[in-house]
């Protein structure tokens, strides 16, 4: 029998990306979702769940008996980053771990974020050096959760990792974000106002993140694990290239809005545990990478543009 492995906010961006690496994997998959339907995919047993209902999470974990817990979800309302609801996420997730090893679960990967970090300086952001971040809400909160994860890892029986995803682009991103923002804006004819895009950052397609993560889910390596790709690249330079590849360069508008003074100059990852330790390298080139992107929203736009002359 393959493992079972629980995958919370499994219809989320990178949620999609981890259950289609799961199933090719040969994991036995059950994604939660709170939202919408998903899309039916083979070997990916979809359950409805709430998981800031204890009850409902208990219930979920009672019957399916997960042996591998992959935990992705986390607060992602308006405001996401500043939400104070990002706090409301830490108690719901220690109830997790805790029924998750109630259960017999044995292997848990939990996802961070490089916000966890403090950004400003330009040195690569360490796993066991860098300080953690105090502010926004959203990496407060998470801090705060790797705080307690590996103290409670150990005290459950639990082998645990946590994964701190740097900056993701790829099919199924947030419509607002930059790359989709860029690509929507350049499909429809529209000029892509953007700043002046000197700032540099560590990009992974989203598909080389749930690799990573899926090859630390099957290893035994343990604590913190940057996921990137160790070099940032311009912002300037992925705007650039998404409008050459559209043919729709000259929509394309540097300087257009004001940088944010608050707003790093670089943020990269130190990747040596990645690399050295776990054994990952990307394998997506931007280039690549960026063309599915533009297709896969293509594919959409063209698909909205018939509906709506209909």
């Amino acid at each position: 029998m393959p493992d079972t492995v629980l995958v919370t906010g499994a219809s989320g961006f990178l949620g999609q990306a981890m259950v289609a690496a799961l199933v090719a994997d040969g994991h036995r998959v059950v994604g939660t979702f709170r939202n919408g339907d998903p899309t039916a995919i083979d070997g990916v047993s979809w359950r409805r769940c709430d998981l800031a209902s204890r009850a409902e999470v208990s219930a979920l974990l009672a019957e399916e008996r997960p042996t591998h817990l992959v935990a992705l979800a986390w607060h992602m309302g308006p405001g996401n980053q500043q939400a104070v609801e990002n706090y409301r996420w830490i108690g719901p997730s220690i109830d997790l771990l805790m029924d998750f090893a109630g259960n017999g679960g044995q292997r848990v990967v939990m996802c961070g974020s490089c916000r966890e970090y403090v950004w400003g300086d330009d040195a690569p952001l360490c796993e066991e050096s860098s300080p953690l971040a105090e502010a926004p809400p959203y990496g407060h909160a998470k801090a705060a959760l790797w705080q307690v994860f590996g103290p409670l890892c150990q005290e459950l029986g639990l082998s645990g990792a946590w994964a701190r995803p740097f900056f993701l682009y790829g099919p199924a991103e947030p419509a607002h974000r930059l790359v989709p923002d860029v690509i929507l804006s350049l499909l429809d004819g529209r000029e892509a106002a953007c700043s002046s895009g000197t700032q540099r950052r560590d990009y992974l397609h989203v598909g080389d993140v749930a690799s990573a993560v899926l090859t630390l889910m099957n290893s035994d390596l343990q604590g913190a694990v940057n996921i990137g790709a160790g070099e940032a690249i311009a912002l300037k330079d992925i705007v650039l290239e998404i409008g050459r590849q559209i043919g729709r360069e000259d929509l394309i508008r540097l300087g257009a809005r004001p940088d944010r003074p608050d707003d790093p100059p670089v943020i990269i990852a130190d990747t040596r545990r990645l690399s050295d330790e776990l054994g990952w390298k990307p394998e997506i080139p931007l280039e690549a990478g960026l063309r599915q992107t533009i297709d896969w929203w293509r594919a959409r736009h063209d698909t909205a543009r018939k509906e709506k002359a209909s």
